[in-house]
C-alpha cells in the first residue's frame, strides 16, 4: 500500500514546482523527470555527518519534501517511485553497480537505486538520483541509439542480459551497469548502511551536493563548485571557507538552515 496520498502529491508537485494537474502520460513523467532534480538536490548530508539516512517512505517524504532537504539515490528514487504509482505508473526499484569514472566491466558492488517505468508497453529507466550526471528525462530502455535529454546526451547499452547507461562528455563515459532483477527492501537497507557507515564510502568521507536546470549542471565536492553549462562552458569556484560553503548551500542549492546546522556541528567536533 502507498503511503502517498492526494495532500502529500501536492506537497510534493509544490515543492518541485509543477503547477499543472498530473496525469499518467508522457508529457508529466518527463516534466516531473526534469523538475525533481532541480528542485530537490542530491546531497549527502546525513552519511557525511555519521547519520543514516532514513528509507522508511514517511521519513524519506518528511525530509525532501516538508524539511526542504536533499538525498542520495535510495532517498531520490524512493520518493520519486511513490509520487508515480500514485498517479498510476507502473514503477519498479532496479539496483545498478556504479562504473562511473572507471572501465564499464569494473568490479563494483550493488549500491545504486534507480526506476523502471513500463508505460503504453515500453520500459523506460527513470533516475533522479544520480547527482553528478542525474537524468532530467526518461529514457527508453530497449533502444541503443543516443537519447537527447535536456542535460545532455545519454545511451543503454545490452550485452545479453545486462544494461549499462552511458553519457555523453567528449567521449561516452560508463555510469551504471544492471541486470533486470527484482529488489527486496533488504538489499536497499544493506546497500545504505554500507554506503553511509563504511570508513571509505565517498559518502561517508566526502561532501557531494549536485543540481540541475535548464542552464546547467552545478557540482560541490573536494571544496569546488563545479558549473556546467548546457553550452559546454565550465566553471570552477574555490570554496574556502565554511562561510562560503554554507552560502552555496543556500544560494545555489536551496538548502535551509536545518542543513547547514548540521555541517556547523559536524565542523565544530571537528
Amino acid at each position: 500500500m502507498s503511503v502517498m496520498d492526494q495532500l502529500k502529491l501536492e506537497k510534493y508537485l509544490e515543492r518541485i514546482h509543477f503547477s499543472e494537474a498530473p496525469e499518467m502520460n508522457m508529457e508529466t513523467l518527463k516534466r516531473i523527470h526534469q523538475l525533481h532534480p532541480q528542485y530537490i538536490p542530491f546531497e549527502n548530508i546525513d552519511p557525511y555527518t555519521g547519520n543514516i539516512p532514513s528509507l522508511n517512505l514517511d521519513d524519506v517524504f518528511s525530509k525532501l519534501v516538508t524539511e526542504s532537504r536533499g538525498g542520495y539515490c535510495f532517498e531520490q528514487n524512493l520518493l520519486l517511485r511513490e509520487v508515480l504509482k500514485y498517479i498510476g505508473f507502473d514503477t519498479r526499484l532496479q539496483q545498478a553497480r556504479v562504473v562511473w569514472k572507471r572501465e564499464e566491466d569494473a568490479i563494483a558492488a550493488k549500491t545504486h537505486l534507480l526506476l523502471i517505468v513500463n508505460m503504453h508497453g515500453q520500459e523506460y529507466l527513470v533516475d533522479c538520483g544520480f547527482g553528478i550526471v542525474t537524468l532530467t528525462a526518461p529514457l527508453l530502455l530497449h533502444n541503443e541509439e543516443p537519447q537527447q535529454t535536456p542535460n545532455g546526451q545519454f545511451k543503454i547499452s545490452k550485452k545479453e542480459e545486462l544494461y549499462i547507461l552511458w553519457f555523453w562528455k567528449e567521449k561516452w563515459l560508463p555510469v551504471y551497469r544492471f541486470a533486470l532483477e527484482y529488489v527486496e527492501p533488504l538489499d536497499l537497507d544493506i546497500a545504505n548502511w554500507y554506503l553511509s557507515t563504511y570508513p571509505e564510502s565517498m559518502f561517508k568521507k566526502n561532501l557531494v551536493l549536485s543540481k540541475v536546470d535548464e542552464e546547467a549542471r552545478y557540482t560541490f565536492s573536494d571544496h569546488t563548485l563545479n558549473i556546467r553549462k548546457e553550452t559546454n562552458e565550465k566553471e570552477s569556484v574555490a570554496i574556502e571557507s565554511d562561510k562560503q560553503l554554507f552560502q552555496i548551500l543556500k544560494d545555489i542549492f536551496g538548502l535551509k538552515e536545518n542543513a547547514v546546522k548540521l555541517l556547523k556541528e559536524k565542523i565544530t567536533k571537528e
